[in-house]
């Protein structure tokens, strides 16, 4: 079971791009860490139907710290696997509340398709912009922005070629390492 779990998981972090590594990350884990898919407890065998290019995050939350938010059932640790549809959901409600013209623009989660999302000042690729845009929270938002580049307020259409930019700015997390750049 360890080894199926170890290999699942490996399989999951590796084609999301999670930010720790991940045998560092399930060194630490237990032989049953509880499992939740968009924020539902699930069981393990549950993944093996999931397409891994269907997700858009995974949080694992270490033995300790998931028995304090857990409880007993958090004692292996814990597994949130975020779907790329449940992100756009979140991201689509959170910039909506935040947004009139957003909104207007963009009537449900799917409705986005003709938007660029830009997030201080990079754009993000249609793949990895529900991955970020669903950690976005009163926290670190900032701004939102949405340019219609039939305006003509926008000229770089070689660049950009949807039709709608949405620009967002943020905080920068505070344990988020900053690129570094050689002069």
């Amino acid at each position: 079971m360890r080894t199926a779990f170890t290999i699942i998981i490996l399989f999951f972090l590796t084609v999301t791009s999670f930010g720790q590594l991940p045998k560092k990350a399930m060194i630490k884990m237990g032989q049953n860490p509880i499992v939740f898919l968009d924020s539902a407890e699930t069981k393990m065998s549950a993944l093996q139907t999931l397409n891994p290019f269907d997700i858009s995050n995974i949080g694992i939350v270490k033995p300790k710290k998931a028995k304090k938010l857990l409880g007993d059932k958090g004692v292996d640790g814990a597994i949130y696997i975020t779907t790329v549809t449940a992100a756009k959901n979140i991201y689509w409600k959170y910039f909506s509340s935040k947004s009139d013209e957003y909104k207007n623009l963009f009537s449900s989660p799917q409705a986005d398709t003709p938007a660029q999302y830009v997030l201080n000042g990079e754009a993000l690729s249609d793949s990895a912009a529900p991955g970020t845009l669903f950690l976005i929270n009163d926290k670190t938002f900032k701004t939102i922005n949405v340019i219609d580049k039939a305006d003509g307020k926008y000229l770089m259409d070689n660049v950009i070629s949807k039709r709608y930019i949405v620009v967002i700015t943020t905080k920068r997390p505070k344990k988020l390492e900053k690129k570094k750049t050689t002069a």
